[in-house]
């Protein structure tokens, strides 16, 4: 599957009209859970898309079932998803916007085989999920799937926060996150950043601000002391370099850089203002050749904490 990027031709997008494909991963066990489905619907109201509703089934009955009796069960259980997911786009995603074939149901063989058959079969440009059935107002816990795909997704991976609430005006400002690390404090070298040129073409195409915040969970015995002072000084360079790297996307964005500490994710998340029309991007660590997500242990409590949708692009080693 080739997948496009905003930073080559999606770019053109505003003068193409080509839609942005994406498979919205239904989780049956939580029907009643559209954030995945809502937050794809938001991203219609900004960019012109393509919406195919994607879960994966699986008989009960034992092998020994006759091949009528099974083609049978599935095709009423195709019909029946799709009356369900017709139902949860109603009012929500326009029948301009969904793909011809909008419902697909396919046998599960695994967690995330069916949604990488799905978005290969889609030539889909994104895949978005929602959050686990029991989860806090405005934060993320992934469902296994969604965990799943956080390690081994070639195409960048939405996830829709529990009941976020997203301005009717689509998007209104792209948060480019650094999360601290090595390559932050100072003591990395790396030059390039991943999910950046995504992130800057993002807000270029639709026509809003960049918003590029360095965060980091300030665990520091003093909120005053040599270190969180070493850490601004040094961070701040790095902003400015990111920055840079922006302007080599467009030299028209409107670009504001931030430092967010505080004692944890959560207090550092928090100690930024968001709005409901803000969407988050942040690069995954670097997974071997292959380009594709890898969320750390770090990222990955990092987005618990995001209030606001996230999309996270894939990385390889070979991008350095």
């Amino acid at each position: 599957m080739s997948a496009r990027s905003f930073s080559t031709d999606l770019a053109q997008l505003p003068e193409t009209r080509e839609a942005l494909r994406i498979v919205v991963g239904w989780d049956s066990s939580n029907s009643n859970n559209t954030e995945a489905i809502e937050f794809a619907a938001w991203l219609g109201r900004s960019l012109p898309v393509k919406v195919q509703v994607m879960s994966a089934t699986k008989s009960s009955w034992a092998n020994s079932v006759s091949e009528k009796k099974h083609k049978k069960w599935l095709k009423r259980a195709r019909e029946e998803f799709r009356d369900r997911v017709d139902d949860a786009l109603d009012g929500v995603v326009p029948r301009s916007q969904r793909a011809k074939h909008v419902a697909r149901l396919i046998e599960k063989t695994s967690s995330t085989e069916p949604l990488y058959d799905a978005a290969q079969a889609f030539n889909a440009d994104m895949i978005v999920m929602g959050s686990r059935a029991k989860t806090s107002k405005k934060r993320f816990r992934p469902t296994s799937v969604a965990e799943e795909l956080m390690h081994s997704s070639t195409l960048p991976l939405g996830l829709a926060p529990k009941h976020v609430k997203l301005s009717k005006k689509g998007i209104t400002r792209v948060t480019y996150a650094l999360i601290d690390s090595d390559e932050i404090s100072g003591t990395g070298t790396r030059d390039r950043f991943p999910g950046l040129a995504y992130a800057a073409s993002l807000a270029s195409v639709i026509g809003v601000p960049l918003r590029i915040v360095a965060f980091s969970p300030d665990e520091r015995s003093s909120e005053f002391s040599h270190e969180l002072a070493a850490w601004n000084e040094s961070t701040l360079g790095l902003l400015d370099r990111v920055r840079d790297q922006a302007f080599e996307v467009s030299d028209s964005l409107d670009v504001q850089t931030l430092l967010a500490s505080g004692r944890g994710w959560k207090r550092a998340v928090d100690s930024v203002k968001w709005k409901k029309g803000d969407i988050m991007c942040l690069g995954s660590q670097p997974s071997g050749q292959l380009k594709r997500v890898f969320v750390g242990t770090r990222e990955g409590e990092f987005i618990r904490f995001a209030p606001v949708p996230v999309v996270i692009y894939p990385r390889s080693d070979a991008e350095g």
